[in-house]
């Protein structure tokens, strides 16, 4: 079984963060080596994660109640509570099968109360902002790029034109460190508020920093290959929901009380595990896992925009659960199911239709550096195959262009 997820750590490193778990150290120290390896000379704070950069942001802005977020269509739901327990409203903003905002959209969803808009980068590409940016100096609004699945080195990128820039490093993500996050702020006065926040919130203590480092090595132990398909056949034997238990695994924060968990400043085996991370990560990983990404759509008659990283690889395609269940009788870990959410509102007119229409048609495909090349090649005839009898009978420009399947 190639399951769908390994964590993108190696048992060195997490060695390593077991030691700076057991040694003291001297937090001041541990910061400006961390920011150092950054290697960036904007203003930024690492904090405990994107979620808590997000709620640091909003406790400076000090928002008059009811004020609105605009989101990209497809964000993680943690994001949208945050914003709804600062007494603020989510409003959605359509978006294509890449995560591409819809600028009529965007215009449609603003209104006097319209303070913020958040766009989520998705997959590893990178959404185009030139539109975004104009309509949002035209109607006063804050950019907040959410660049968690675009990570590709440290320092960076995000757009220069950005109010805020926000990059994860926790579990499931690139370089991850289990935890951890960068959120540049292009504004000093904003910037000096945040950190003044930051300061007041107590910090991570060893003993939570340890727990998930044991955590999420038995996690990356019951993934490999045969180990993997093991465990899904004894949680299916249970009566289990082997998708839930997976989401559940690398959940980073629980749903009761979570402003208090987020209000956390990174502890010092933190600031070091995500040091090391920076300096050391073999850079090549992503490199292989682009090639492996222009190899699967070149099997599949797909294509991608260059300056993709194939953070994942989901197809959009008519029926998912069918083609998830042969890649998994085949022995490939696909779901349809994912941490993400469509954001909607009780107003039917103001719903993302077409964000919501791809998310019915996603299946995730298992994605790591790890995987050979004969498995992407199966994975791609099992896809193809299903596709050719599902599918309608051709795929247009937009939908080679956007990555849909719909044809053999």
């Amino acid at each position: 079984m190639w399951i769908r997820l390994r964590l993108d750590i190696g048992w060195l490193d997490l060695a390593y963060a077991i030691l700076y778990g057991l040694l003291p150290g001297k937090r001041e120290f541990a910061v400006q080596r961390a920011r150092q390896s950054w290697n960036s000379q904007d203003d930024f704070l690492i904090t405990l994660s994107v979620r808590s950069a997000f709620d640091l942001l909003l406790r400076a802005l000090q928002l008059p109640h009811g004020s609105e977020v605009l989101f990209s269509a497809l964000t993680v739901p943690d994001m949208v509570r945050i914003a709804e327990m600062h007494g603020l409203v989510a409003v959605p903003v359509d978006t294509d099968q890449v995560g591409n905002v819809d600028s009529d959209s965007l215009r449609r969803a603003i209104s006097p109360r319209s303070k913020i808009v958040v766009v989520a980068h998705l997959y590893g590409g990178r959404a185009p902002l030139d539109d975004v940016f104009n309509i949002a100096t035209e109607n006063h609004l804050l950019v907040v790029e959410d660049c968690a699945q675009s990570y590709c080195c440290a320092g960076g990128p995000a757009d220069p034109q950005s109010d805020i820039a926000m990059f994860s490093f926790g579990p499931i993500k690139t370089t991850t460190a289990l935890g951890g996050a960068v959120v540049r702020v292009k504004s000093p006065a904003l910037h000096e508020r945040m950190a003044a926040l930051f300061a007041t919130d107590p910090i991570q203590s060893r003993t939570s920093f340890m727990r998930r480092v044991f955590r999420f090595a038995a996690l990356k132990m019951i993934s490999g290959k045969w180990f993997a398909a093991w465990t899904q056949f004894v949680v299916k034997q249970l009566g289990g929901d082997f998708d839930r238990l997976i989401n559940s695994a690398v959940r980073g924060f629980s749903s009761a009380n979570l402003l208090a968990q987020l209000r956390r400043q990174p502890s010092i085996p933190l600031l070091r595990l995500l040091e090391r991370r920076w300096r050391f990560y073999d850079s090549r990983r992503i490199a292989d896992r682009i090639q492996m990404g222009k190899y699967l759509d070149s099997c599949l008659g797909l294509q991608h925009v260059e300056s993709h990283s194939y953070w994942i690889y989901p197809i959009f395609v008519p029926d998912p659960v069918t083609i998830r269940d042969r890649l998994r009788a085949a022995g490939f870990d696909a779901t349809c199911q994912s941490r993400m959410t469509v954001v909607t509102v009780a107003d039917d007119s103001r719903n993302p239709t077409s964000a919501i229409d791809c998310w019915k048609h996603i299946l995730f495909l298992p994605w790591y550096p790890d995987l050979p090349q004969n498995a992407i090649h199966e994975m791609a005839i099992q896809i193809r195959s299903q596709a050719v009898e599902t599918g309608p009978p051709g795929k247009t420009q937009r939908d080679i262009e956007s990555g849909s399947l719909n044809d053999g």
